[in-house]
């Protein structure tokens, strides 16, 4: 019987984040599906325009993205995605019945986190595959894969910020919110704000760490939230 109960809750938190995001979740796509359509005009007009040798020195020696509209897309999905999740779970504290369902917090926590980190691993997907598409249509494939690393920091700057939104929100301590605010502020910029083609590439596998950690430390909130401390 409890296992049944378990069973009913994980499916009603499935449907409530089904509610949360069947709508408001688009708004990403529809952005992502612009970025998209004015990086292929940005291409195929120089292209047209001036010829493929032009296209070429504006990427090569110019260090032109046709994809620079993409630079902040990630970040917002991020932001905006955990916003819907997490509002309307933290208003007025109703967090605390979070704590009453007939299952594990964390397990319920982290099928949330699952879920809206699952459709931003969509999005940067959809991102990353249609721009190296595109990128392919009018360059060589290696400028495929050079706009690819250059799109990877923007991307893990989404996670970041998504799971930073969602600590903040958790978070019952005002100083504390402005702490975490703070510091994923410094980590965020620091990904989008590379100026040229492969920018942070090194420093990737570091940055996926700190993504990670700021994660794990969702649920460490969560255990002090359940303590009542602030």
């Amino acid at each position: 019987m409890k296992k049944t109960h378990a069973v009913m809750a994980m499916r009603g938190l499935l449907y409530k984040e089904w509610i949360k995001l069947r709508y408001l979740g688009l708004l990403p796509l529809a952005l992502l599906l612009i970025a998209l359509g004015n990086s292929f005009y940005d291409m195929h007009g120089m292209k047209s325009a001036n010829g493929g040798q032009a296209l070429w020195h504006a990427v090569i020696f110019r260090s032109h993205m046709p994809f620079e509209t993409m630079r902040y897309l990630p970040l917002f999905s991020g932001v905006w995605l955990a916003a819907i999740q997490f509002a309307p779970e933290c208003r007025n504290r109703r967090l605390r019945l979070f704590f009453h369902l007939p299952v594990n917090e964390h397990k319920a926590l982290f099928l949330i986190l699952g879920l809206g980190a699952g459709l931003l691993s969509l999005l940067v997907g959809i991102l990353c595959l249609a721009q190296a598409g595109i990128t392919s249509l009018f360059m060589p494939v290696e400028a495929a894969r050079l706009s690819l690393l250059t799109l990877a920091p923007w991307c893990l700057a989404g996670f970041v910020a998504y799971a930073a939104t969602a600590l903040i929100f958790i978070e019952t301590s005002v100083m504390r919110r402005l702490w975490h605010a703070g510091i994923a502020a410094v980590f965020v910029l620091a990904l989008v704000d590379g100026r040229g083609y492969g920018s942070h590439i090194d420093g990737l596998p570091w940055f996926g760490l700190i993504a990670m950690l700021w994660f794990a430390a969702i649920g460490n909130v969560l255990d002090r939230v359940k303590r009542g401390r602030s």
